[in-house]
């Protein structure tokens, strides 16, 4: 979104996006515009501009083979004018536009980069207009398709529509255009869809956007949170309204809440997560309709251990547990038990731009040959050497053939220590490591039985235990966040989360293509030890809520 210096607008399909996404957050960003003494946050997310870098190597790995396959690509040159100097702003994207609409009538087999510009969208008397990217237009039969790259493994709604504005755009200048447009994903795949299917979203959306623009523009104040007209989506991840949520003492703190729910405790009178809180059990369930008993209380339980916690901040997060059978379901420790934990890359692929493993694409929704767990870590008595670790071994790999290596100790480990401990199990957090070890099972055709019989009651999930077992007064319940619970703090240093782990392989992996050994080691290093306290964390939580079972608070 843009306001130039004559005050008229223009919008892109990213806008419409963020619109799907949270409304509030656009509603806020207009007003940022508009002068009205209110900044949204930039959110610093270094796996944003890990993410960001490999688009652009994506979108070139399909330049080059454009450039194999159709012969000529004509790539559009847009220098972006500074949007103060309405003129020259219009000038430069005018220029581009008018490139774009030449190479679309002559004898070229894709336009790279194609820019779009309409000065003044139907509709409306405000001066808001459109602007474009495709990233490729590629002649088809002398007709003329929308591509587009993205990272996803699948196509997102929002994606489409923006394939469909740019559909749209064509059909402006009269040109041939194909009935599909595709989506080339991160594994090189394309999903292929017809246009007219989200032309219709695509002018919605866009008609919602601009009377956003035009309601902003007449109210002179800022948007107040809560606005009823602008829903807010209440995620972290949105710059907007995590920085409203804290302020305010949102309901959407309470960990595990819907924004259906949130609306609905609203409406009864409970704006804030302290009100929620400190209101009488037999008060919510009287006043709060739509949310079932158990449901209900288990958000208000929530709510006061967190304000528990918040309030005596000198001591170890509140918590209950709420079912002592789920904690006495518990394996009873074993010398052989093991506490397990993946590092994985998402974005990791290898071969050919066309993406798919060795064989092709997989069959099956999940694209095995996309991403990479370069790090199995294991902890437990004896299993590490004795004169590095003795209880962490770290499984290194760098390609799907060290990840197959690894694949294979780990399950030769495994099947041996089970022998010796028949009454071991295999502790984790979350589903991540039981998803994954089936995918890489079936990516490379090893280990299948075994994977089956880990499955089949060997790996324990604590989060499964947590979430049905314990009410903790966090915010969050990611194993980085129940270690208030038993960890001193500042145990960790270094790499705080796993997206930074992913960042840090990233930079691993160019500092050995750039033979720098001391930075690839320091790097390597760093995600080892995050790793190694990750897995003893895994075992900190087991003991804790072994102890919780004892010593319940109910």
């Amino acid at each position: 979104m843009q306001k130039l210096g004559d005050d008229s607008w223009v919008i892109s399909a990213s806008d419409l996006s963020v619109y799907a996404q949270c409304p509030w957050r656009l509603a806020r960003v207009a007003d940022e515009k508009l002068g009205k003494s209110v900044t949204v946050p930039k959110i610093d997310d270094p796996m944003m501009l890990l993410v960001a870098r490999l688009g652009l190597e994506h979108e070139d790995r399909q330049l080059q083979l454009l450039k194999k396959n159709v012969g000529t690509v004509v790539e559009i040159d847009y220098r972006r004018g500074d949007s103060s100097d309405v003129a020259l702003w219009r000038a430069s994207i005018t220029a581009a536009a008018e490139a774009t609409r030449g190479a679309l009538g002559s004898d070229a087999g894709a336009i790279f980069q194609g820019v779009f510009y309409q000065q003044q969208l139907p509709g409306t008397d405000l001066k808001v207009g459109f602007q474009g990217f495709a990233d490729f237009l590629v002649k088809v039969n002398q007709s003329w398709e929308v591509w587009d790259t993205k990272l996803a493994r699948r196509a997102k709604d929002t994606a489409l529509v923006q394939l469909a504005a740019y559909v749209d755009q064509l059909h402006l200048l009269s040109i041939a255009t194909s009935e599909s447009v595709h989506l080339v994903l991160g594994d090189g795949t394309h999903s292929i869809h017809l246009a007219t299917d989200h032309l219709e979203d695509y002018f919605t959306m866009r008609e919602q956007v601009v009377a956003l623009i035009e309601e902003r523009s007449l109210d002179i104040g800022p948007l107040p949170w809560r606005d009823e007209r602008y829903a807010a989506c209440g995620t972290k991840g949105c710059p907007a309204c995590s920085e409203q949520v804290a302020i305010h003492d949102d309901l959407f703190l309470i960990a595990g809440i819907k924004r259906t729910q949130r609306d609905k405790i609203m409406v009864a009178g409970f704006s804030t997560l302290r009100d929620f809180a400190q209101a009488r059990r037999d008060e919510v369930r009287r006043h709060v309709t739509g949310i079932s008993r158990d449901t209900l209380f288990g958000l208000h339980l929530q709510a006061t251990l967190q304000l528990e916690t918040r309030d005596n901040p000198e001591n170890r997060p509140a918590w209950e547990v709420t079912s002592s059978s789920i904690l006495h379901n518990i394996p009873a420790p074993s010398p052989g038990d093991v506490f397990f934990d993946f590092e994985g890359d998402p974005t990791y692929q290898e071969g050919e731009a066309a993406g798919g493993g060795p064989d092709g694409a997989p069959e099956d929704d999940e694209p095995v040959w996309f991403g990479i767990e370069y790090l199995f870590g294991l902890w437990g008595e004896g299993i590490g050497a004795p004169e590095v670790d003795p209880h962490f071994l770290p499984l290194w790999a760098e390609s799907f053939e060290e990840e197959k290596r690894s694949l294979e100790y780990f399950c030769a480990l495994m099947t041996a220590r089970l022998e010796k401990f028949p009454d071991m199990h295999i502790y984790h957090y979350a589903s991540y490591e039981k998803t994954r070890l089936t995918v890489m099972a079936k990516r490379h055709e090893i280990a299948l039985a075994c994977v089956e019989r880990l499955k089949d009651g060997v790996l324990v999930d604590l989060y499964s235990t947590v979430m049905k077992g314990v009410k903790v007064g966090l915010p969050s319940y990611s194993l980085k966040a129940l270690e208030a619970l038993y960890f001193e703090p500042n145990t960790r240093s270094g790499i705080a989360g796993g997206g930074e782990s992913v960042v840090a392989f990233s930079d691993y992996s160019q500092a050995v293509a750039s033979d720098d050994q001391a930075t690839a080691q320091r790097i390597k290093s760093s995600i080892l030890n995050y790793n190694r306290i990750d897995c003893f964390s895994t075992q900190a939580l087991r003991d804790w809520l072994l102890e919780a079972a004892k010593n319940p608070r109910v």
